[in-house]
This record gives structure tokens, sequence and C-alpha cells, in this order.
């Protein structure tokens, strides 16, 4: 079985809207429901991972419900817990506040070996840089925690990986992070930042490289609309 997981539980709280930015339109349509559309080509199921706060933004029954808050990572493994899944399932993984055609996930399906491949494009200043540090071993820095970056890959926000082997990778750092209190200590912070599996453990990965990825991005809705105006989404 392959799935699919959209990731929307965050706050998202530059966004400043009622509705969280997955549910944006363009042309009368969400990003969420054009990202469902172009998943379910590739994928068996989709789900859409909310929050106990913004659940009844999702009109779907294929939504997983969780404690949100303590960072991406922590969405992704307490989604991928609830999956009944076998070692031969796969997955594909995106942020709800992104927007990927269908083509992507055909490549990525196309592309599939065995070990979690993210697709990246290159940039002139990244502010999440991903660096192919071994032949299947990634490493990752972040601007946002003042780490030498220049110019390279930046992750598109999806993922594609073999079901179980991530969810034990992310058990396995899970692990790593947590107190005796209930809350996770890092150097990156007090959340579980799902890019830094790449660091913490010996997950094997690849980077596909996008070449000709027309990439868009928001973070308020003056930005969309300005978007909009010069015909760029």
């Amino acid at each position: 079985m392959v799935c699919g997981l959209i990731v929307s539980a965050g706050k998202q709280s530059r966004f400043h809207s009622d509705i969280p930015k997955a549910l944006a339109k363009i042309d009368g349509q969400s990003l969420w429901e054009r990202n469902i559309a172009a998943m379910n080509s590739v994928c068996d199921k989709v789900f859409t991972v909310c929050s106990f706060d913004n659940q009844h933004y999702f009109d779907t029954k294929d939504k997983i419900v969780i404690n949100s808050g303590k960072g991406s990572g922590d969405a992704v493994w307490q989604a991928l817990e609830k999956i009944d899944c076998n070692k031969y399932d796969s997955c594909f993984i995106m942020w709800g506040d992104t927007l990927h055609s269908q083509d992507i996930f055909l490549q990525l399906s196309k592309s599939y070996c065995g070990v979690t491949i993210v697709p990246c494009v290159y940039e002139q200043k990244p502010y999440v840089q991903v660096l192919q540090s071994g032949e299947r071993k990634l490493s990752v820095k972040f601007s946002k925690f003042n780490e030498d970056i220049c110019a390279g890959f930046h992750d598109l926000s999806l993922f594609y990986a073999p079901t179980q082997v991530l969810l034990e990778k992310l058990r396995q750092f899970r692990r790593r992070l947590l107190q005796e209190n209930g809350t996770y200590s890092h150097k990156h912070g007090n959340e579980m930042e799902f890019m830094d599996v790449f660091n913490e453990t010996d997950i094997e990965a690849v980077i596909l490289e996008c070449k000709d990825y027309k990439d868009f991005s928001f973070n308020t809705l003056d930005e969309l609309q300005s978007l909009q105006k010069k015909g760029l989404v």
C-alpha cells in the first residue's frame, strides 16, 4: 500500500488568517484539495494530519487528529503510529502549506529505491540546506539556528519513504529527545523537527534534484494575492 500524509497540524501564525494556510484558495480550489487530487494519482489512501484545534476545517473522513505543538517530526511520528502498515508499504509526506503537481509524485514513485527520497531545488540562499554527505546519507542545516548555509539544495517539503523504516527512525529520534517530564530537548529547540531525523539517525536517503520545478511560496494572504495578480499561481 502507498499512503499519503498531508501535514496540516501547525498553527501557521505568520499566515494571519482564520483558516489554515492549507485551505488558501487558488482559482476557487484550496491547496489541500489540489494536493489530494495530485496524491490520489499514486496513493491508495491520502490522510490529512490535523490538530484538535483545526480539525473542524477539514471536511474529510480520512483525517488523523493529533496533539500538535511539538514540532513537525512529532506530528509525522504520531500520524504514522496510527496507520496500519506492513514492511512493504511506502508513504508520501508533504506539508499542507505547499503545493505540488501530479508530475512530482509520479516522478518520485518511479525513482523509488527502498530509501527516503527528498525532492530538492538549487537555491542561492536556502533557509534549509540539504546536503548529500554520503552515498545514502543526508545532513541538514538551518538558517534559523544560525548554521553556516551557502548556495545549495533546499527541500520541497515533500518526501517518499518506506513507511516502517521512517517510523522506526522517528521513534529512535524521539527516544533520544524525550525527557522524563514528557517534553523534548534538542540543540534546535524543544521540538522534534522532522528534517533533523537525517542528522540524528542513520536513515538512508538520497536527493532528487528538480531542475525544472516551478516554485511559488507565500506566508500571508497579501503575498498570495500578489502572486495571483502577477499570474504566477
